[in-house]
């Protein structure tokens, strides 16, 4: 929904000649800067190629490096809070870009298609746009989330001269500079080198962040109508990121959702050794070609390599002084499932600390190969899509524990962080090494009828999945194995040809490895989606609006038999029980460019995250709002001023979702243990100025947290992330 203005590959240079015009690759992506600063009229990750986003049955929104650059966008997850259906998922804000999408979490990173896993935040520097599709999509993603798949499209080179240079300065999460550079070498050679450096202090005691990333790259020309493009991305992170600091003794339900009394806002119980370390590399190639006037093909791949050391450090439960004596007011009632304040009072709380070191050490690689056959008529076209793919994953993953000391912290009175020790008697509490293996063939059909007033479209995707897991201190190997084959079909009606009805039906399915202690076996989930809506597009394309309707259900999630919390326990246990969850709601979103001058975006999303208990999902907002306006000035004393205000609305989250059931008094049955507070609801508002002195030099202030509100992002365990205070930054642009 949201812009793209992303260069294409069929920018002719001087030096071709009318015979020489590079076609435009059914896999690329077309400008559509007329249509407005923040706009797209097509997007690529829905089955792999280019379609109109009127032509779709699954909903589909587009943020762009326009709109990013605007908002000021340290992180991709500054820009996803515009998008319906996409939140912040509220965690540690330096690690893994962690979203919401449609209330499920998303914790890997896709690039260009490819999914992998990556602990440091993806640098923004290499991002051209972000797809969002919503729903499952068994093409793009057939073991993805069923809320849909965060698609992050990399620059790539352009055949034209072109680059910049810049540095920021600010008060969080600054001290950054940046490098995009372009060169055509002749008319079959273009290359590429986009990279980033920034060394900040962020929101937090001794909380920072060092992040070198940096993706030289090249696209050659074999033919005007066959390209090859290679990538190669390198980046090293150094991070102490924040931790989540206790929340108050009497914080339950609503009241007292605030830190632990006497902690200063910006508490910390972490220290420059609890630090987290990445180095990676990713290799990507594609080659497109055009084999005949309506046969196209595209190979793929991808070689990612990670190399992680991390540290974890928490609070545990309030203890009164130095006595040993866990004193915690807050108590759960065994027959309700509800929490309750007892009346009592902990005046002097110390906490034991506790936490873990990982290793993970991750390879993946992906192969894709598709094939496109395009066919028009007089009143009707067709466009059938078919393709393979081959996915690996090789992970070797260790974990210890932090030591236990015994030793008593009282944070409100000069604390400081302790030294990160290990547990001496265990060397490895966790050492794995696995291996995933997955291959998937799928064919797509759409097909344009009635002068395109009726569009019809279905797919079908074989997938079969292998997973190896090897316990490297038991010696235990599991070995899981699974099947699917999984549909898609929807429609679009187009009543006029800027107003359109659609409907999609969509499948995906997520192997999962069993767990013989609790009776789980090797298992999949399938997660299905029925989404049906209105799609507005007038004024030669300048409005663009969607109202979306979707219903989500994955399956086959397994759970402790409740059975099995009763007092006394039963002998044999219950057998594990199989559950589901589901998301159902409404999205809304704007995009309206009446003029040159003046963009605006705007989204709604009101739906239900529930489990078959209908338990909601912990930092799950189910309503949330935003919108954003800029205005450029062309003529007169502010000519070269462009000036955006924003603002985004994130409803109330539960704080601890818990997952287990109570152990009640015998004649009582057991039932979930409900949330123990909720994080309240909150509005924060961001501005930007931007100014262009030439054609060669700019300077942007952006201020996030506009009004300097005070809330809470996210937590875990009775332990909250609180959130950046007023946040300006100015950059130093100079563009060649």
């Amino acid at each position: 929904m949201l812009s793209l203005a992303v260069a294409t590959y069929a920018q002719q240079t001087p030096a071709q000649n009318d015979e020489e015009i590079v076609r435009l690759s059914p896999f690329s992506v077309s400008e559509s800067a007329d249509i407005g600063r923040y706009q797209a009229a097509e997007a690529s990750s829905g089955t792999r190629v280019r379609m109109n986003l009127m032509d779709s049955t699954q909903s589909i929104s587009v943020v762009t490096s326009e709109f990013m650059q605007d908002i000021g966008t340290a992180r991709l997850t500054d820009a996803i809070k515009y998008v319906a259906g996409l939140s912040n998922q509220g965690g540690f804000p330096l690690l893994m870009d962690v979203m919401n999408v449609r209330g499920f979490s998303d914790y890997d990173l896709t690039l260009d298609g490819f999914a992998q896993f990556s602990l440091a935040n993806q640098d923004p520097i290499i991002v051209e746009r972000i797809e969002f599709v919503k729903g499952p999509n068994a093409i793009l993603a057939p073991q993805g989330l069923p809320g849909g798949v965060v698609n992050n499209i990399s620059k790539k080179p352009l055949f034209t001269n072109k680059g910049y240079l810049s540095y920021q300065v600010g008060r969080y999460d600054s001290n950054r500079a940046e490098l995009d550079a372009n060169y055509v070498v002749n008319d079959k050679l273009a290359v590429r080198v986009v990279g980033a450096f920034t060394d900040a202090d962020d929101y937090g005691q001794r909380v920072f962040h060092q992040n070198t990333t940096a993706m030289p790259m090249f696209t050659y020309r074999l033919s005007p109508t066959t390209e090859f493009t290679l990538q190669f991305q390198v980046q090293k992170a150094d991070i102490l990121a924040a931790g989540r600091a206790p929340l108050s003794l009497y914080a339950v339900g609503r009241n007292n959702i605030h830190l632990s009394e006497g902690l200063p806002r910006d508490f910390q119980h972490v220290g420059r050794n609890i630090t987290a370390h990445q180095k990676s590399h990713n290799t990507r190639f594609q080659l497109s070609a055009q084999i005949t006037d309506k046969l196209s093909m595209r190979v793929a791949g991808n070689w990612v390599e990670s190399d992680v050391r991390s540290n974890f450090l928490g609070s545990s439960a309030p203890y009164l002084g130095q006595t040993g004596v866990v004193v915690d007011p807050i108590q759960l009632n065994p027959i309700t499932g509800e929490w309750y304040w007892d009346g009592t009072f902990n005046d002097n709380p110390t906490y034991k600390l506790g936490g873990l070191k990982e290793w993970p050490v991750r390879m993946r690689g992906n192969f894709q190969n598709d094939f496109v056959y395009e066919h028009t008529a007089a009143n009707w076209k067709s466009q059938t899509v078919a393709g393979y793919a081959f996915n690996y994953i090789s992970q070797h993953f260790r974990q210890t524990n932090y030591a236990d000391d015994g030793i008593y912290y009282d944070f409100a009175n000069n604390y400081t962080p302790p030294a990160y020790a290990f547990d001496p008697d265990i060397d490895w509490h966790f050492n794995s090494s696995d291996r995933h293996r997955g291959n998937q063939v799928y064919i797509y059909e759409v097909i344009n009828l009635f002068d395109d007033r009726l569009v019809l479209s279905g797919s079908l995707s074989q997938n079969r999945y292998a997973s190896n897991v090897y316990n490297n201190q038991t010696g235990v190997r599991i070995d899981s194995r699974a099947e699917a084959t999984l549909p898609s079909a929807g429609f679009v009606y187009k009543m006029t040809p800027g107003v359109s009805v659609f409907y999609g039906y969509s499948k995906q399915e997520v192997l999962v490895g069993g767990d013989p202690g609790l009776g789980i076996p090797a298992h999949t989930r399938p997660g299905r989606q029925h989404e049906g809506g209105l799609r507005l597009r007038l004024f030669d394309g300048r409005l663009y609006a969607t109202a979306t309707y979707f219903d989500i259900l994955q399956e086959n999630l397994w759970r402790d038999n409740p059975e099995n919390n009763r007092v006394p326990i039963p002998f044999p246990l219950k057998p594990a029980v199989n559950t589901s969850v589901s998301s159902k709601g409404v999205e809304f979103e704007l995009a309206w460019a009446p003029n040159e001058n003046f963009s605006l975006i705007g989204s709604y999303t009101n739906f239900k995250f529930r489990d078959d208990e209908n338990m909601r999902g912990p930092n799950v907002a189910e309503e949330t709002a935003a919108m954003w306006a800029s205005y450029t000035f062309t003529q007169g004393a502010l000519s070269g001023l462009r000036v955006g205000l924003g603002a985004n609305y994130v409803g109330e989250r539960a704080g601890d979702a818990e997952g287990r059931w109570t152990s009640p008094p015998a004649g009582y049955d057991p039932v979930r243990v409900q949330p123990v507070f909720w994080m309240p609801s909150y509005i924060v508002a961001e501005a930007s100025a931007s100014y262009r002195f030439n054609k060669n030099w700019q300077a942007q202030l952006s201020i996030h947290n506009l009004l300097d509100k005070d809330y809470i992002t996210g937590s875990e365990l009775r332990r909250v992330f609180v959130s950046t205070p007023i946040n300006p930054k100015l950059t130093l642009r100079y563009e060649f």
